[in-house]
């Protein structure tokens, strides 16, 4: 409720109370993974920054080159700019999600007449990924939690960047 009432843009240097000195590691030599707007590879710090894991993904966005077609990383500011960008709608995006499993539960506790919510009606818990931002003196990252399916169950990637629309080959229940 604070963000709400509270309401602005996400400012990377004013708003890194509590930021901590990592060491990223990763390897330079490793072929990134594209989507709409950014790479990704992934990587470790050397303690956990995310939960109990050393596990990350580390993205930085880019461009396609009019000139040549190929993907070029945008320089330091401009990866700031963007990246800081995200980072506001990640925060507003699990702000408001927050708010409305908290409507649900709350709905449930006072309207289910004795049936458990998955005899009413499923609802899937859907969460977004940890963020943060990594600023060197050469680079900018935004820094992601890497799921481990094994403890938390599986990964499922419902919407990308490039458009509001779910995805649409996801099967039986997922799609659901």
């Amino acid at each position: 409720m604070d963000l709400i009432t509270h309401a602005r843009a996400f400012d990377a240097i004013g708003d890194c109370s509590g930021s901590i000195s990592l060491t990223l590691m990763y390897n330079l030599r490793a072929k990134p993974k594209y989507g709409a707007f950014k790479q990704a590879i992934f990587g470790y710090v050397d303690r956990p920054a995310f939960g109990n894991s050393t596990s990350v993904a580390i993205k930085q966005c880019f461009y396609t080159s009019p000139s040549t077609g190929t993907r070029v990383l945008y320089d330091k500011h401009t990866q700031l700019t963007k990246l800081t960008a995200e980072l506001n709608c990640l925060r507003w995006a699990s702000a408001l999600m927050g708010l409305v499993y908290s409507f649900i539960n709350e709905h449930n506790t006072t309207n289910l007449n004795g049936l458990s919510p998955s005899e009413s009606f499923a609802i899937p818990e859907i969460v977004f990924v940890k963020s943060a931002l990594a600023i060197s003196d050469q680079e900018v990252f935004l820094l992601e939690e890497v799921i481990n399916e094994e403890i938390e169950g599986p990964f499922i990637k419902y919407i990308g960047n490039g458009s509001v629309k779910p995805y649409d080959f996801l099967e039986s229940k997922d799609r659901h």
